[in-house]
């Protein structure tokens, strides 16, 4: 089996008033980062790794965002005065920044109880996953999915 070895830049930012939010990121089932996001978006937060990936298999890219506790948003008069939040600047792979394509990403929000209920009786729609967002308020997981080899899939999906 033919594999390749890439190297990943993730550069993630937040903003937060209390504790910040922790990234967890993985590639397919292993884990190669987790840290708490403390970078602006003037200076975010690099993460850096290599991993070597078998040609042919389809692989998860994903971002598991936690560390969000009720505490951690604040409203006065039914609007959000103070919040944490996760947002995701850039993602490269051997040196090829994705660009557009991290909007191919789905995020799948976990809501938080009694809010999710109180939504659903207010005959809100909450969707298991939202497409074309860099940007996490709910603890949750972001996924792109890819092959390896990654420039087969990169030439495949540019357009």
């Amino acid at each position: 089996m033919t594999t390749e070895n890439l190297k990943f830049k993730v550069q993630l930012y937040a903003q937060y008033w209390d504790i910040p939010p922790i990234a967890e990121i993985l590639v397919g089932q292993n884990s190669m980062a987790k840290q708490e996001i403390t970078g602006t978006e003037q200076n975010p937060t690099l993460i850096e790794f290599y991993s070597e990936l078998t040609e042919g298999q389809q692989y998860n890219f994903t971002i598991n965002r936690t560390n969000k506790f009720d505490s951690q948003t604040i409203t006065q008069d039914g609007k959000i005065i103070k919040d944490q939040l996760l947002f995701i600047k850039s993602i490269e792979i051997d040196e090829i920044d994705l660009g557009g394509l991290i909007y191919e990403g789905l995020y799948y929000p976990e809501y938080p109880e009694p809010w999710a209920s109180q939504q659903k009786e207010l005959g809100n729609t909450l969707t298991p996953s939202i497409k074309n967002v860099t940007s996490m308020g709910f603890n949750g997981r972001w996924e792109l999915k890819f092959t390896s080899p990654f420039y087969m899939w990169l030439l495949e999906n540019l357009y």
